[in-house]
């Protein structure tokens, strides 16, 4: 599946902390297999001019000038989207941190363990957004028409003929199921030769069957019953 590089920025006055930050996040991205591009500043306002350009920031609260909660605010009131997570030595200022919708507020020194799981709220997040927003383009001779991925509950083909089913009911056309994965660059998840299932709404699996949010039951094969189980571990882990 595509991974487009998450754009990363560590701002903190102390250069020695910029780049532990750097350092360890790299280490655990590489691991991850997540391609990433990080950039370190020690001047917050140098920061303001590339801030829209990012997917995550560290970010100091004691900083000269201008310090991180109100450098955070600034960028909340320009719509700024971006992930925070504040990096500081203070321990009361939980409530600003949540104010701008930090991801996590990390006490110097940083625990390793704890970035990682702060890194991993971030990624899950951002794979989250990527599904909800991306579309499965449907084309025929008579016409074409776009189904948003958060919308679809399960795919299936039956006679050459593929059904999506969805919330807004059954859209069905003539098809390739392996044409559908493909497209959805596995975002849905197969369970059988004739289905896809989007793992966003799976309650439960018993006894060779998916149960679905929407009260649906939809088989599961044993040839992808073990790659079904392991795309579903890694859709929870993020």
């Amino acid at each position: 599946m595509y991974q487009p590089v998450i754009k990363i920025a560590v701002c903190d006055d102390e250069a020695a902390m910029c780049g532990q930050i750097a350092q360890m996040t790299a280490q655990i991205l590489t691991r991850l297999d997540e391609p990433f591009k990080i950039d370190c500043y020690q001047d917050p306002r140098s920061l303001l001019e590339q801030a829209d350009l990012l997917d995550l920031l560290f970010l100091d609260i004691q900083m000269p000038g201008l310090d991180g909660v109100d450098l955070a605010k600034k960028l909340r009131a320009q719509e700024n989207p971006c992930a925070i997570i504040f990096v500081t030595i203070l321990r009361d200022c939980m409530l600003d941190a949540f104010e701008v919708e930090a991801v996590d507020y990390l006490c110097k020194p940083v625990d390793k363990d704890r970035l990682e799981r702060a890194l991993g709220r971030v990624l899950k997040h951002r794979r989250e957004k990527d599904a909800s927003e991306k579309s499965l383009f449907i084309q025929t001779k008579g016409w074409s028409r776009s189904v948003k991925i958060r919308d679809i509950y399960y795919c299936e083909v039956i006679n050459r003929k593929i059904y999506l089913h969805t919330k807004d009911g059954v859209i069905d056309h003539y098809g390739r199921l392996r044409e559908v994965e493909d497209q959805l660059n596995g975002h849905l998840l197969r369970c059988h030769r004739s289905y896809l299932v989007n793992p966003r709404y799976l309650q439960e699996y018993r006894n060779g069957r998916i149960t679905l949010e929407n009260g649906e039951e939809i088989p599961v094969s044993r040839q992808y019953k073990q790659a079904l189980l392991e795309g579903m571990g890694q859709y929870l882990r993020g």
